[in-house]
């Protein structure tokens, strides 16, 4: 989803990505909707998309999951 402090999202970085994670379902029917993209390259943390950038809670939380994701990669 584009981020409106950052780089929106291209079909380009789609297809650079070896793994995209994203926080929420609904941000896969974004992509999906908008872009090729396999669904094998998706991981979905299902972590509400309610924090401002660099929150301390979010970082914790992120911090506690994306291990497992990436060992699992």
């Amino acid at each position: 989803m584009p981020d409106s402090q950052g780089n929106p999202l291209t079909q380009e970085l789609i297809d650079w990505a070896d793994l995209i994670i994203i926080m929420e379902p609904i941000h896969s029917q974004y992509i999906h909707s908008h872009f090729q993209c396999s669904p094998d390259k998706i991981r979905i943390l299902n972590i509400a998309d309610i924090y401002f950038r660099d929150d301390p809670r979010l970082t914790s939380i992120l911090r506690m999951k994306i291990p497992s994701i990436l060992e699992e990669y």
